[in-house]
């Protein structure tokens, strides 16, 4: 540990050169659930007028890259720790525990998550790296709490509880955008910080209850770059801008599920198919876009699926001829099934918390296991890869900015923790059981947004 700050003092007296005296105070803002097709000028006039206003200093990437699963739990864990969930082990916002008799449960738990993030890593930072994070959804707070000496939460902390009762919303008890602002730009009145988070919840909760293709979608879109507009107001009327370092994105897109003459049934349950088949020594759980189908048998180590093989290899030919069903796929060798990894081996998924096969539910479909009437009835969802696009705008008012030349390559949500981290001069985070992250498994600095001194 001692080495490791002594290399984080150097790297960060390295990047410090770059702009002066002052190191950039930077915000992170995840607009949940906006996809980047719907990402417009009209819409979000406040975060494209950087490009007016800020044109030396600001780049668009119109379709960036979460990453497999496209859920909020698993991007939003890769967005603060630079790696991929077969690193950092959040799989999705579902999984069973394959401890007999327990049920599939949420992937919400702070000590889950295999790779520090930055807010640990800030944690120990010398000097000291200050923290703030905002998060609309209490599963968030769950997440990127403190669990023990591995992971710790930000150094101060907002949360829906903190919301007045009109700032919730009544079902979700998701805090509104407006409310989650007032609460961030209070919080930084106070005392601004090296590094603040803040998850926006309402156009991923509009996303579900109305569909993405409705009015009060495109309206929490507007509300979401109003809330940004009052931080960047915030930052100018206190002389912070000059400092600010601003990237905004999502942690997904959206997908319709909402039944039309062409999918007249968009929810597939297959947990009904098989129960019609006899089939069973099998667990279903279903995360919108995908479905993770784990053997009873079979232990989070193995390396085979044993004496489960033919189970699974039926499953998957059950699932194959379902309609709704565009993929099967298989983590562990199973007959006839073909390998995830081979597949689709940039998904980089093959963590033992996900099943030992994986469903991919076609393009307006959703997958619903076990059965729940609230996700049957949902307008909008994801989790796959059509919805893995989203938005990236990196801008501010801090000389270690630039214009990404318009031929930089897309980046992905796995380069968005690297590049905090060279900004604050803080060392790459490791794994919570002290081994190193493989370089292929983690994403690397956006250097293209940074001028010549940092780069």
């Amino acid at each position: 540990m001692r080495i490791g700050r002594v290399a984080a003092v150097l790297l960060l007296l390295c990047v410090a050169r770059a702009w002066g005296t002052e190191r950039p105070q930077v915000y992170l803002i995840i607009v949940d659930g906006l996809d980047a097709r719907a990402a417009t000028a009209a819409r979000m006039p406040n975060l494209f007028g950087l490009l007016r206003d800020e044109p030396a200093r600001t780049s668009v990437f119109a379709h960036a890259r979460a990453v497999m699963p496209s859920r909020t739990n698993s991007n939003h864990a890769t967005l603060v720790t630079g790696v991929y969930p077969e690193v950092h082990g959040i799989t999705g916002n579902a999984w069973w525990s394959r401890s007999p008799g327990a049920l599939a449960a949420k992937l919400d738990d702070a000590a889950r998550i295999e790779v520090e993030t930055l807010f640990t890593v800030a944690h120990e930072a010398v000097p000291p790296v200050t923290t703030f994070g905002a998060f609309a959804k209490a599963k968030l707070v769950h997440l990127l709490a403190t669990a023990t000496e591995h992971q710790r939460a930000p150094d101060r902390l907002w949360s829906p509880s903190d919301a007045p009762e009109s700032g919730r919303d009544p079902v979700t008890r998701y805090s509104t955008d407006a409310a989650t602002m007032d609460g961030v730009l209070a919080k930084l009145a106070e005392a601004p910080a090296d590094l603040t988070i803040v998850n926006l919840a309402d156009v991923d909760r509009h996303g579900h209850g109305d569909g993405p293709g409705s009015d009060a979608y495109v309206a929490a879109i507007t509300g979401a770059d109003a809330a940004i507009g009052r931080l960047i107001a915030a930052l100018h009327a206190q002389g912070r801008w000059e400092r600010s370092v601003l990237l905004v994105t999502s942690d997904h897109g959206f997908t319709d599920v909402q039944p039309t003459p062409e999918r007249p049934a968009p929810v597939v349950s297959l947990g009904k198919e098989l129960a019609a088949a006899g089939v069973r020594g099998v667990h279903l759980v279903a995360d919108g876009g995908v479905e993770h189908v784990y053997a009873d048998g079979v232990r989070p180590d193995a390396k085979d699926v044993g004496d489960d093989r033919e189970t699974l290899a039926q499953v998957a030919a059950i699932a194959r001829r379902t309609p709704g069903v565009v993929e099967v796929l298989a983590r562990l060798p199973v007959p006839g099934v073909p390998a995830l990894a081979t597949i689709h081996p940039d998904w980089h998924v093959g963590h033992e918390r996900m099943g030992e096969l994986i469903l991919v539910a076609a393009p307006g479909h959703q997958l619903v296991d076990p059965w729940d009437d609230v996700d049957g009835q949902l307008k909008g969802n994801h989790g796959g890869p059509g919805e893995l696009d989203v938005p990236l705008v990196v801008s501010g008012g801090s000389p270690v900015l630039r214009a990404a030349p318009a031929d930089t390559p897309a980046p992905g949500a796995v380069d968005v923790a690297p590049t905090i981290a060279l900004l604050l001069g803080l060392r790459t985070p490791t794994r919570t059981d002290g081994g190193a992250v493989p370089p292929a498994l983690a994403g690397r600095p956006i250097r293209a947004v940074l001028s010549a001194g940092v780069r």
